[in-house]
């Protein structure tokens, strides 16, 4: 069983800071993307994602909406553009900064979630 976390978790692991969507901290994470092609997204078949990119225009925004992604973790200190900033705000989307390099996030988060599975597994046992 994989670990699910909440968004103001996620935010943590990444050390993150949440730019907007402060509301939906406690909503569940039930999948995870990390990649800066917008191709990429389009073919997911996952929602309620939390989506790492190091893009910062209104397009990944725009994207992010339209797959059902939860939240955009935006690493490497990139700025979002103010575009995406407004459209993260309209349509409800967690925006959150880290200054993690995409690998170091994916790292952390791996970690955390395979914690998770370990502590799972010794229960069920």
């Amino acid at each position: 069983m994989k670990k699910k976390l909440k968004i103001g978790e996620l935010a943590e692991i990444l050390e993150g800071e949440i730019v907007c969507g402060e509301d939906r901290v406690g909503d569940t994470v039930e999948d995870y993307a990390a990649t800066d092609l917008l191709s990429d997204l389009l073919a997911l078949e996952k929602e309620k994602y939390a989506l790492l990119t190091g893009l910062t225009n209104a397009q990944i925004l725009r994207t992010a909406e339209i797959t059902n992604a939860c939240c955009v973790v935006i690493v490497r200190g990139k700025q979002p553009q103010p575009a995406a900033v407004s459209i993260a705000k309209n349509s409800g989307i967690p925006l959150i900064l880290s200054q993690l390099t995409m690998f170091e996030a994916c790292a952390r988060l791996g970690r955390c979630l395979e914690e998770g599975d370990a502590g799972a597994q010794r229960t069920a046992n």
